[in-house]
């Protein structure tokens, strides 16, 4: 009796299963739900072409977080005999965030070996993605090498901790365990899956009509250096990037990965394991009372207390940095970025990790060290506000220093030696790629306002001074670069509520500075007025 019960159970199971078979067979051949595909093939002019799938993040991200690409690239599925076709996978750098998606670097770096390989045809093909972390890019990575390509680009790691899968992520989890998380990838990629989830956020929808916007907001939970789930992350960001590299060595691709950059010296830790606003502002008050050793041995003391509080290290950076220090600047910096208990920014032992994938693989695996590259071309070598926008993404001339050195380091390589002789001093400077990518005065003025708005809305408890005055800086810059639009410019961006928007991040600044941004935004006000009368 129990054996006949025991088959009848396995009978029911084998039904059931055979069942589900069928209907995600039936919803594939009728093509329902988003495909999980990077790329999707469509005829245009007699041939196939691939175009980037816009639902490929659906199974990274719930319906509400979904972000739309700003591009569409797109490549014929039959390769042109001259064409070298590079794939770059990464996230919200490529697209240039903050500034517009066409100063990303690699939109640099098609101009840049259009101009040093003259005789080749180029092909970068932009594969960013925002939020997204090298879980999502092992699947970009195993299609990209079915399409051919001469070279693989990654620049990746920041949002491993924030990202889909991560051990701190708003987005899609499913623990921390590696291979638990591919095996739930493999599970999502079911249509199934698919429709069983839509329909989950569309009943949590109607109990509950309203929903988070996408943003740094989101992620809420913290984690200390020394926590496990900070080692294990580390651990799965090896794994992962091994496993794209052993991809691209299986099909015979070279990868030029890059190291991460991030604003070491000008961007406060967003959580700290400490309370220091106290001590900020007895700082504070020693700074202005030019008595920087007993500041530095206050910061030094409080240490011994909490030796893991990021902001404390911050200060004692910036101490450091004030006496000429820039050593143990550097250094408190790093530290200050390691122990932010909100990690947007990857710590030390990503960089690590990534020159040690690429100094122990083949010739095949170029490394582009962009750490080094912004460190040098840094005040004293410490990266901060000159390089990058905000915590972690670059200015567009950074974005011009990635390329460049990506560019440098493949006309020095095996990979480029593939495409004849490189002339690196066909280079252009910054200015001639930046008008020719179409930066102009207007686009730089509209993204600072987004990223003014940004800024002012990063999830501290309570915004720092150096955050207060950066937002102060970049105002008096938008005061400057609009004093030079014409007549029509003006109009257009008050029209676009341009200096409505100023005007309101007035009550953000520090007292200090309020006074000569908004006297300098009341000129600019009358300057509009007058030109509308004319």
């Amino acid at each position: 009796m129990l054996k006949k019960s025991l088959l009848l159970n396995l009978l029911a199971v084998l039904v059931g299963m055979g069942a589900l078979v069928l209907l995600e067979v039936t919803l594939y051949l009728a093509d329902a739900g988003p495909s999980s595909r990077l790329f999707l093939a469509f005829h245009r002019d007699g041939e196939v072409v691939y175009e980037v799938n816009p639902h490929v993040g659906h199974r990274f991200f719930q319906q509400q977080y979904r972000r739309p690409v700003p591009y569409n690239p797109s490549f014929l599925q039959k390769k042109p005999p001259d064409a070298v076709r590079i794939f770059v996978l990464g996230a919200s750098t490529l697209l240039g965030f903050p500034n517009p998606p066409n100063t990303a670097f690699p939109h640099f770096l098609a101009e840049m070996l259009a101009d040093v390989y003259p005789d080749k045809r180029f092909e970068v093909i932009n594969c960013g993605m925002t939020a997204i972390n090298t879980f999502c890019l092992l699947d970009f990575a195993a299609e990209v090498v079915g399409y051919e390509p001469d070279l693989i680009i990654l620049y990746a790691g920041h949002n491993e901790f924030v990202g889909p899968y991560g051990v701190t992520t708003p987005f899609r989890k499913f623990g921390n365990n590696r291979t638990w998380i591919r095996l739930y990838m493999e599970l999502q990629r079911s249509r199934i899956y698919y429709f069983l989830s839509e329909a989950i956020y569309r009943l949590q929808k109607w109990w509950s009509p309203a929903e988070e916007k996408f943003g740094l907001h989101l992620v809420g939970r913290e984690i200390g250096l020394l926590d496990e789930e900070h080692r294990v992350t580390a651990e799965n960001y090896r794994d992962n990037l091994g496993e794209i590299l052993l991809q691209a060595r299986q099909h015979g691709t070279p990868v030029l990965i890059s190291t991460l950059v991030a604003n070491l010296k000008d961007f406060y830790p967003l959580r700290s394991d400490c309370d220091g606003g106290d001590l900020s502002q007895e700082l504070d008050g020693l700074v202005r009372q030019g008595r920087l050793q007993e500041a530095i041995d206050l910061c030094e003391e409080a240490l011994d207390e909490a030796p893991y509080c990021a902001g404390i290290h911050f200060e004692l950076g910036r101490l450091h940095y004030r006496r000429g220090e820039y050593s143990k600047a550097h250094k408190a910096f790093v530290y200050a970025r390691d122990m932010d208990r909100l990690p947007f920014r990857a710590p030390a032992i990503f960089n690590q990790i990534i020159r040690k994938l690429a100094g122990t693989a083949e010739d095949q695996i170029l490394l582009s060290d962009v750490e080094k590259v912004f460190a040098a071309n840094s005040p004293h070598g410490i990266v901060g506000n000159e390089l990058i926008a905000e915590y972690l993404h670059p200015t567009v001339y950074g974005h011009y220093l990635i390329a460049r050195s990506m560019v440098e380091d493949l006309v020095q390589s095996s990979v480029g030696a593939n495409w004849g002789v490189g002339d690196t001093g066909r280079l252009k400077n910054y200015e001639a790629y930046a008008r020719q990518l179409g930066y102009s005065l207007w686009a730089r003025v509209f993204y600072r306002n987004d990223l003014i708005l940004f800024l002012r809305n990063m999830p501290y408890r309570e915004p720092p001074a150096v955050l207060r005055r950066y937002v102060a800086e970049l105002m008096g810059r938008q005061i400057e670069d609009i004093s030079q639009f014409d007549a029509t410019q003006r109009r257009n961006f008050a029209e676009q509520k341009g200096m409505v928007f100023l005007f309101r991040m007035v009550d953000f600044l520090l007292p200090q500075d309020c006074r000569a941004i908004e006297e300098g935004l009341r000129n600019l006000t009358s300057g509009v007025e007058s030109a509308q009368q004319h």
